[in-house]
């Protein structure tokens, strides 16, 4: 092959040509992973060289399966199965259409994946059967089924995520002893992760608890839980910390202000004495009154992750309420709390507006000062610029020693990250958009 590439390692060594097909296979399986399957196959046919990284393993290990219910869809997803099925393991299952042909194009996928692919982990996205148009409601129980299925004949699986499907309590419940292999003394032994926000309709709160209960006594060796807190009773964590006694390190609890039930601070110190390795962290979705956060962040709870991630559209927050939020976690979990985020770039506002701004930023400096295990700090929400100057002298001081480093990030949206970052080199920032909810 006559092409070279031209490589800068620093100005002293100069510039080096290296002809292409002497670059390392790990060097051009990075650059192979940056391309679409088409061109994949066109750069395979330069050179056995090239030709031989196409066929490696690590190229295919991820994949996302759209099922838009064509033909053609169905084909391509064969073909691809049968060609690297072998060397998949973490698959994104989307979801278009739930129709006729949707599901007969999750059908042919099924039937291929079980035959010659064993999957590590499954994500579902977009199956959220709450805004189906009537017509097409008549699949939805088999497509649950075929999802079912598709868990039923996966040993391997080690990871599975049902965010926003909002399943029926009957159709979730399916889905939930698939996983644990449908029989009442069968156990799933590898599953490790289990993302179950969303996973029933929003407003089945209501839920059999007792069913469910029984369900997630199943599971014996999951290490991290993210579950809503409708779904989270005493009889639940105390079947997950006898069943998984072994494994549980992490419960990732998601709240909303619809408080059905709560876990006491009696129920959480058992919990503690039992498996003192257990973490905790939560993501509140709207603002609470201090009762409703006496209730649901109770003091024995072993919280060290807790992020408040405004996402109600029926009211506005101000500063004040975000006063509280910090004000509460700093006074409860100052021994324990490790990381706290904070978003709304919505309803918050400088100037005259800013109600309660003074309160805030007096809580957000008493945290800091307070929660000595305190290492990440995420702020995506409007600061003053005198705001940002005592941010940045905090985490500089902070720095000096190593038991007390200071991580903060800052999202605003009137002020650029390379703004932020510049005047403020202590700060991290990001842009909105490049802001991702895990980072919570």
């Amino acid at each position: 092959m006559g092409a070279r590439l031209t490589i800068w390692p620093t100005p002293a060594e100069g510039r080096q040509d290296v002809p292409w097909d002497a670059l390392p296979q790990e060097a051009l399986a990075k650059i192979f992973s940056y391309l679409c399957d088409g061109d994949r196959c066109q750069a395979s046919l330069a050179c056995k060289a090239w030709h031989t990284v196409f066929r490696m393993a690590c190229l295919w290990r991820r994949r996302t399966f759209v099922f838009p219910g064509s033909k053609t869809q169905q084909v391509c997803n064969d073909g691809f199965l049968r060609e690297h099925g072998q060397h998949v393991q973490h698959v994104i299952l989307e979801f278009e259409f739930q129709n006729k042909a949707a599901l007969q194009c999750f059908q042919a996928f099924i039937d291929t994946a079980n035959d010659c692919a064993a999957f590590r982990s499954i994500k579902v996205r977009h199956l959220c059967f709450s805004y189906l148009p009537k017509r097409w409601t008549a699949y939805r129980p088999k497509i649950v089924q075929a999802l079912c299925l598709l868990l039923k004949r996966q040993p391997m699986l080690q990871e599975a995520d049902f965010y926003f499907c909002q399943f029926t309590h009957n159709e979730g419940l399916q889905v939930l002893k698939a996983l644990t292999g449908d029989l009442r003394l069968m156990t799933r032994p590898n599953l490790i992760n289990l993302n179950l926000e969303a996973f029933f309709q929003a407003r089945t709160h209501y839920i059999s608890l007792r069913t469910f209960t029984e369900v997630m006594g199943r599971f014996t060796s999951l290490a991290f839980l993210r579950v809503d807190q409708h779904y989270l009773c005493e009889a639940v964590l105390d079947k997950l910390i006898t069943g998984c006694a072994q494994t549980l390190r992490h419960l990732d609890i998601v709240m909303d202000t619809t408080v059905v039930h709560a876990i006491d601070s009696h129920t959480w110190s058992l919990a503690v004495q039992r498996y003192p390795s257990l973490t905790v962290s939560v993501r509140l979705y709207d603002v609470y009154t201090l009762e409703e956060y006496s209730r649901v962040l109770v003091e024995s709870m072993p919280l060290t992750r807790v992020s408040f991630w405004d996402m109600s559209w029926m009211r506005d927050i101000t500063f004040a309420d975000v006063a509280r939020f910090l004000g509460y976690v700093s006074d409860i979990f100052f021994n324990t709390i490790e990381v706290v985020g904070v978003s709304d770039n919505r309803c918050l506002t400088l100037g005259l507006e800013a109600e309660g701004y003074l309160e805030m930023e007096i809580a957000l400096f008493n945290l800091i000062e307070r929660c000595v295990p305190l290492n990440r700090l995420f702020l995506s929400m409007p600061l003053k610029p005198e705001t940002l100057d005592k941010l940045s002298r905090v985490v500089a001081a902070r720095a000096q020693n190593e038991m007390k480093r200071l991580e903060v990030t800052v999202v605003d949206e009137d002020m650029s990250p390379e703004y932020i970052e510049e005047r403020w080199p202590r700060l991290c920032a990001l842009s909105f958009d490049d802001l991702l909810f895990d980072d919570f």
